[in-house]
Parts: structure tokens; sequence; C-alpha cells
């Protein structure tokens, strides 16, 4: 039995390749290319008919994804910059949840807030996000600590261990 192919065997497989490779070019090209098709705009004539016999059209829901938008929380947890949106001036408690000072803190500074009309935001430090957001910002600190945080983005009080709540009012009229 002879191994080698002949001239015209070697013909047929080359050929054979040569339409595998121009049909699979072909399908490539075709399947990628949107299938756009330009209508020409010819008027559509509607039949008159009486408004009660006429219904409306079901609408169609929109097909297109929503990209979300990227917050500028400038080094800010992302809490404290959404209160920031809704209000001027707003006190930040932090704490570490299951400490009584830090929770009694976290009452007054929440107390001194809502008396002068200033948001409120608590942040566990031990959560990851925004306790590190708040460490880069802030450097190292004890909890509890009160913030007053005023636009643009600027901590315009800091208060480290208790505070009560005349004194978050005050600092909170302070920063307006």
């Amino acid at each position: 039995m002879n191994s080698t192919l002949s001239t015209r065997q070697l013909r047929l497989v080359v050929l054979l390749v040569l339409v595998v490779v121009v049909a699979g070019g072909y399908m490539v090209v075709t399947h990628n290319k949107p299938t756009t098709t330009q209508a020409t705009s010819t008027p559509v004539t509607t039949p008159v008919t009486s408004p009660a016999t006429t219904t409306p059209a079901p609408s169609k829901a929109h097909t297109h994804a929503v990209t979300p938008s990227k917050l500028n929380t400038h080094g800010l947890p992302v809490p404290v910059v959404r209160a920031l949106h809704k209000h001027a001036v707003v006190v930040v408690a932090l704490y570490v949840p299951g400490a009584q000072v830090d929770g009694a803190t976290a009452l007054e500074a929440y107390a001194g807030a809502k008396e002068t009309g200033a948001g409120f935001v608590a942040i566990n430090v031990l959560h990851q996000r925004s306790g590190t957001a708040m460490l880069r910002k802030l450097g190292v600190f004890n909890t509890p600590a009160v913030l007053v945080v005023h636009r643009p983005y600027r901590i315009d009080s800091e208060f480290k261990d208790f505070v009560d709540r005349d004194v978050v009012a005050q600092a909170v009229t302070e920063a307006r």
C-alpha cells in the first residue's frame, strides 16, 4: 500500500480545505454583522374609527440596562455622603457595638442632630467598608467619636470620648 498522496488526491484535499476556510469566513462575517434594515418612510394611513372602539396599544418595556453612576465620596463612607446630599450638616457617630459608652454617645449625638435638623449617621468602625474609609480619612482614632461634617465634604468638628446633645447641637450650629 502506498502511503503518499498522488497529485490528484492532494488537489482534492487542498480544494476541500479551501472550501471549508471560505465557508467559515463567510459564517463569521455574516454572523457578527448586525441585522439592521433601512426602512423607507412611507406615510401610513389609518382608517377613521370612533373613539369608543379604540383600545390603547400595550407599552413596551424598556430593555436598556441602567449603568450605575460612580459616587464621589471624597474619602467618606457612602452613608455619610448620601446624608450630605439631603442635609447641609451631618453628625457622624463612630462606635463599637456592645460598648456602653459608645451607645450612649451615639444616642446623644442623634438627639443633638435631631434637635438642630441635621442629618445623622452611626458608623460601626468594625464594619469593613465604612470603618476603613473613616480610618483612612481621620487616621488612628478611639471610639466613641462624634464628627460634624458639612458640605463640601469637610469635617468641621471632631469630638473624642463622650459628648452630650448640647455640645453636638452647638457644633452643628457653628458648622452652618
